[in-house]
């Protein structure tokens, strides 16, 4: 299947990470959407005459790699449980084609996404000074972390031809911890997300009608929750709230075929 994606994304106009920063949204609003990881040449298709694609040196698909981070009581992750509207991710994630790596904190705030970042050498069980000063500065109160997750997956990240815009989509994603990076359990690695980013919601975006037309709903999910749901038991993590949604990704697993997602959520 790569090799068919990489045909076709070099039918579009490619741009340089310069070219990208025409839309950096590190401050924004976000729509997810999940669909079965077949469908995603057509949609490809589709979508080229809107937008442009990232190519570094005719590479057009990248590789990341992501270590997150949560204390003792696993609160970030109660957080997002809960679905209290200002929460936090810690991470780590590395660019494998360019080996560079950012500690990064993700706050969600009233709806939107802010999103601070320092460079670091790479995934790691402890923070320097320094690092936990951006932590903390970010946090905004002194936290213990721990890495309790980490997951790889191949990214597509599309531009907007006219408008500030930026469409990610990530596939063949899937979950481990540093002692055990290839874990059984995984639960997204048959699907694709896509995740608009946008500087406020535009329904009008190319994207979002082309989901519409699918009847392919907008779906909050977060891979760093289903991550941590594969990985640990009930007995460690609550995640009764999820039932519905790791049903409906069941589903769309199984079915393969349109399916009717919810908008709240993760």
């Amino acid at each position: 299947m790569k090799g068919k994606l990489t045909d076709i994304l070099h039918s579009y106009r490619g741009i340089s990470l310069d070219e990208l920063s025409r839309a950096p949204l590190m401050n924004r609003v976000d729509e997810k959407f999940a669909f079965p990881l077949e469908k995603l040449e057509f949609f490809l298709l589709s979508m080229l005459p809107y937008y442009d694609v990232l190519n570094i040196d005719g590479k057009v698909i990248f590789d990341y790699t992501s270590q997150y981070f949560d204390n003792a009581d696993y609160d970030f992750f109660r957080d997002h449980h809960k679905s209290i509207p200002n929460r936090f991710k810690v991470r780590i994630r590395t660019y494998l084609d360019s080996n560079k790596s950012y500690l990064e904190v993700k706050e969600r705030i009233k709806g939107r996404t802010d999103k601070n970042r320092i460079d670091i050498s790479g995934f790691t069980s402890s923070f320097s000074d320094e690092q936990l000063s951006f932590l903390f500065g970010q946090l905004r109160k002194q936290i213990e972390l721990q890495p309790v997750m980490i997951n790889n997956y191949r990214r597509i990240t599309l531009v907007n031809k006219h408008a500030e815009e930026r469409l990610t989509i990530d596939f063949d994603i899937t979950n481990g911890t540093l002692d055990d990076p290839n874990y059984k359990k995984q639960t997204l690695s048959s699907i694709a997300i896509a995740e608009l980013k946008q500087p406020k919601l535009d329904r009008n975006s190319p994207f979002y009608q082309l989901m519409k037309r699918e009847l392919i709903r907008p779906f909050r999910i977060s891979k760093f929750c289903f991550g941590m749901i594969d990985l640990y038991d009930e007995n460690k993590l609550k995640s009764n709230r999820f039932k519905e949604k790791k049903l409906l990704i069941q589903k769309l697993i199984n079915n393969s075929s349109h399916a009717s997602l919810p908008s709240a959520g993760f």
